[in-house]
């Protein structure tokens, strides 16, 4: 039973975040409340697209 909770807790975290990065980072709502935070979805969300450049220390890593 516990194992239920949890599942559908990791569940409705996923469905939040994701409903966040689209609304926030895509469309581009509440920008002036929180630019930081909307600049930083928006960069997830161009990665989620496949639109985005990977960060140079990722690139450096693993180059």
């Amino acid at each position: 039973m516990a194992s239920i909770v949890v599942a559908m807790l990791v569940i409705l975290a996923v469905v939040a975040g994701t409903a966040g990065v689209v609304v926030v980072g895509i469309e581009g709502r509440f920008k002036d409340r929180a630019p930081r935070v909307a600049d930083r979805m928006a960069r997830a969300a161009q990665h989620l697209n496949g639109d985005g450049t990977p960060p140079a220390a990722f690139l450096r890593r693993f180059s």
